[in-house]
């Protein structure tokens, strides 16, 4: 049923049905009190940008082609894309609709799009088509405007009601981000976003800036516009964001004078350690403005941390294959799985490296703040010598630890020097 047919039918159901009930909604800045109608789903179109499944359908249509709800095999890709987005709580969800019918009324346009209610109503219709006796209607409020006719206070409406009230802590955590790019891309201002999703402008300005940083981390991979390869990211693009901008307006936990190219190295590492999904104290090990706990932050550490890094990753990363390449190699594919795997394959080949860098710079850090120390250095490095299995073969065969133990041994004599001269 396309638009003209669908204003038809919902006309005919505003003039000759009663309504199920009233209903308040707030529209065009007034509290009002509308009359809520049974809709058979058929006059219905979902919304494709709604915001519980943004990422989904931005991902799909960088990949594939535009979505058109009204098409019966699109239809049926945004209903997928939104029962994937929660199945446990679409489950509960039908459970409850089965068993006491739809508790909460939604929103359409007057051409039948979904504004409010497009998770509701495709499991209203996935019951319907599951069960023949179960009643194929959505109660919802008709609005007098089409989307076309007010697109921005529509999307103000559908904004403050997906994004506004507890429900929006249900949705997956990098959707309230993009609904914020969208909204400021299409005229709103970062207060006007604030107020529709019950936020401080400072909460919606901070969302728009790691926004920006998972913009720019996808670009650097060739992902553009694939948003479902940051699922299970959103913590570190959190904590990244807040240390480039502490580093970029300078800070007093840092130990040496950086540049603008070294927080660009700083980034670019980071993302590295983002796409192999490290996360907690190892990644804020790397970059957190402290003066105990992280390598950017001491010079001497950050340098042997970024060295041994480019050494190790670049060459792994100048073999890999390109997404286009990898798109002509499987021209048919899901973009999203391919992508999926290249990251996997890349966090294969690199992972032992990441992780030894970070240990290895981490035994370093220590060393450094310790350098005061030198009983709690020493022991540490008896420790460590006396932990040594002198009977592997690894021990005995190699050369070079011959070598190291020579180094020890010397540093061992010039200590035993530098104590006898100071004590003379």
């Amino acid at each position: 049923m396309n638009k003209d047919q669908r204003i038809i039918e919902l006309d005919k159901i505003k003039s000759s049905k009663q309504p199920y009930k009233y209903d308040d909604i707030i529209y065009r800045g007034e509290k009002k009190l509308m009359p809520v109608y049974e809709i058979n789903l058929d006059y219905l179109v979902y919304n494709k940008y709604n915001g519980r499944i943004l990422s989904m359908v931005k991902s799909f249509e960088r990949q594939f082609r535009n979505l058109n709800p009204e098409i019966l095999t699109d239809k049926k890709v945004i209903e997928d894309f939104l029962w994937d987005s929660k199945p446990d709580r679409n489950r509960t969800t039908m459970t409850d609709l089965r068993d006491y019918g739809q508790k909460r009324v939604g929103i359409v346009t007057r051409d039948g799009i979904i504004i409010d209610g497009n998770r509701r109503s495709s499991l209203i219709n996935r019951i319907a088509n599951e069960d023949n006796r179960y009643p194929a209607y959505f109660k919802a409020i008709i609005l007098d405007d089409t989307l076309d006719d007010s697109p921005q206070e529509i999307m103000r409406l559908e904004t403050s009601y997906q994004m506004g009230e507890d429900e929006k802590l249900d949705y997956n955590p990098i959707e309230k981000y993009l609904k914020c790019k969208d909204l400021i891309e299409v005229g709103f201002s970062p207060g006007n976003i604030a107020e529709m999703m019950g936020e401080k402008e400072p909460r919606v300005n901070e969302w728009l800036s790691i926004m920006k940083l998972m913009d720019n981390y996808l670009n650097d991979l060739g992902y553009e516009g694939i948003y479902t390869r940051l699922d299970k990211r959103e913590g570190q693009f959190v904590d990244l964001d807040k240390y480039l901008k502490k580093y970029d307006s300078g800070t007093a936990m840092v130990d040496w004078a950086y540049a603008k190219s070294d927080i660009s190295d700083l980034k670019a590492i980071c993302f590295d350690y983002i796409r192999a999904q490290y996360e907690g104290k190892e990644f804020r090990a790397i970059a957190t403005p402290s003066k105990k706990e992280s390598f950017f932050c001491k010079e001497k550490v950050w340098n042997k941390f970024k060295e041994e890094h480019f050494k190790n990753i670049d060459p792994i990363n100048e073999k890999e294959f390109t997404v286009d390449e990898l798109r002509e190699k499987e021209p048919e594919g899901d973009l999203s799985e391919i992508l999926k795997v290249r990251d996997a394959d890349w966090t294969n080949a690199t992972r032992g490296l990441l992780k030894g860098n970070l240990n290895k710079s981490q035994r370093l850090l220590d060393d450094v703040n310790e350098e005061n120390s030198p009983m709690v250095l020493l022991r540490r490095a008896k420790d460590t010598l006396s932990s040594v299995n002198t009977e592997l073969e690894a021990f005995y065969r190699d050369e070079n630890v011959l070598t190291i133990i020579k180094e020890i041994n010397k540093i061992s004599w010039d200590f035993q020097q530098v104590i006898k001269k100071k004590n003379k």
